[in-house]
């Protein structure tokens, strides 16, 4: 049987490509960064799933101006996780300045 391989340069690619339509979106609520961490995981799982990685675990952060995302990946059974972090931002009201009338 072959052993389907992926890069960890490759994961981080598509994780990057899966926050791109939220990145500067997300709500500062509790629910804003659940939204992407269940796509995270739901890709993830499903590259376990094919027996292309190995492990992998997700953390979230929030903060102010964004959701960090500290994703531990296992890709091979003998190697140590690897460990990726991103970072989505949140909505921010633009700034306008009134006008004196």
């Amino acid at each position: 049987m072959r052993q389907h391989r992926i890069s960890i340069n490759d994961i981080k690619y598509d994780l990057i490509k899966i926050i791109e339509p939220h990145d500067g979106r997300l709500e500062t609520k509790e629910s804003g960064g659940a939204k992407v961490e269940k796509l995270f995981d739901s890709y993830l799982r499903d590259l376990r799933r094919a027996g292309m990685i190995q492990h992998y675990d997700i953390e979230v952060t929030q903060r102010p101006t964004a959701f960090t995302y500290d994703v531990s990946v296992k890709v091979n059974a003998d190697r140590s996780p690897k460990k990726l972090k991103i970072h989505v931002g949140v909505f921010t009201q633009p700034w306008t300045q009134k006008s004196a009338a």
